[in-house]
């Protein structure tokens, strides 16, 4: 199984004619069509100055500077192109008005560098965007966000999403994230350590990871890990990472002052094949054991250390091991043919 699967991807996506983008919400189009100022409140170009008023025509140059200047209910658009910065959001929106990031309609926009969601930025949406971290990123620590149709890699530099992490340092739990199709791949330092995942649930609450494909990163695709509580994960394509879903806590002292356990998390109608280093559904449990974890109508296939390990803190039920038939997984297809039994599987039927 190969860990470098986005390069062939890159080249069957203009053989697929855009086909993989609009699966996971991507604009099939790039370039440079005409950007209706109506769609996009203010807006960020890499031509752009950071001393314009940030208009359509007229944009800012920066990421960072066109959050800084949204307000509850607008929308930021990046008009293409790679912007190569650090982004750090302090501020969001309000309940049901929440600011929105995305790569303005018929273009899409690429951001290399850390991006950074603090706990005050509450309230935002992050949309169709191709987000190359460094090191851990992005880092979510705000309530009410939402991260929809990206791509997202940090090409082995370390975890991708990093949920509620620094939850016992004043931040609290991050709560109601939801991560929804987008591709999440190729993350995770090599030679694998057992340390950088797809998915980080650290300290949060509510979170809902749907979906999405998520590939050939380093260690789990979702690692639930010591307090995620109340997480949903359902409909995702989880195959070829070091391992596929973790449910586990950890006891007092070290790295965690307090002891805690992931419980009540759900983990169903997803295909998880082909974890290179550990079973696809397991448990750890360095303290106390988690309570209300369910692993139910899963499809699996072919774990290095088998499916499902002994269900210790989660209750496994209903699951079956079939092999997935995706489309063309060497090319970044993870379609399931019509003729998979994970295709019934995962959409409940």
């Amino acid at each position: 199984m190969s860990i470098s699967r986005n390069k062939a991807a890159l080249v069957g996506l203009a053989a697929l004619g855009g086909v993989l983008l609009v699966l996971i919400g991507f604009p099939a189009r790039s370039g440079h069509a005409h950007v209706s100022a109506g769609a996009c409140s203010r807006a960020a170009s890499v031509s752009g100055s950071d001393s314009h008023p940030g208009t359509v025509a007229r944009p800012f140059r920066t990421v960072e500077r066109l959050a800084e200047r949204l307000r509850p209910g607008q929308v930021g658009c990046l008009l293409g192109g790679t912007f190569e910065e650090d982004v750090s959001l302090h501020h969001g929106g309000a309940s049901g008005r929440p600011i929105t990031l995305m790569s303005a309609p018929g273009r899409r926009a690429s951001v290399v560098g850390s991006f950074d969601v603090g706990p005050d930025a509450n309230n935002v949406v992050i949309k169709n965007l191709r987000l190359v971290g460094k090191g851990n990123s992005p880092q979510v620590n705000g309530d009410r966000v939402t991260f929809r149709g990206n791509e997202i890699t940090n090409d082995h530099t370390g975890i991708c999403f990093l949920l509620g992490a620094g939850f016992e340092e004043g931040y609290g739990l991050a709560q109601d994230i939801v991560i929804d199709h987008n591709r999440i791949h190729d993350c995770g330092r090599l030679p694998a350590g057992g340390h950088d995942h797809g998915i980080y649930v650290e300290g949060t609450e509510n979170v809902r990871i749907t979906n999405n494909v998520i590939y050939d990163n380093a260690d789990y695709a979702v690692h639930l890990y010591p307090n995620a509580q109340h997480t949903y994960i359902a409909r995702n394509i989880m195959d070829g990472n070091g391992g596929g879903v973790i449910f586990a806590g950890e006891k007092s002292g070290g790295e965690y002052k307090n002891a805690y356990a992931s419980s009540d998390n759900v983990v169903r109608n997803n295909v998880i094949s082909n974890s290179r280093e550990f079973h696809n559904i397991e448990s750890w449990w360095g303290g106390p054991v988690g309570t209300g974890n369910v692993a139910t109508r899963n499809c699996v296939w072919d774990g290095a250390d088998g499916n499902i390990s002994d269900p210790v803190g989660f209750r496994a039920s209903k699951n079956v091991v079939a092999r997935p038939a995706f489309r063309n997984p060497a090319a970044g297809d993870f379609r399931l043919k019509q003729r998979s039994v994970c295709r019934r599987i995962r959409w409940g039927r």
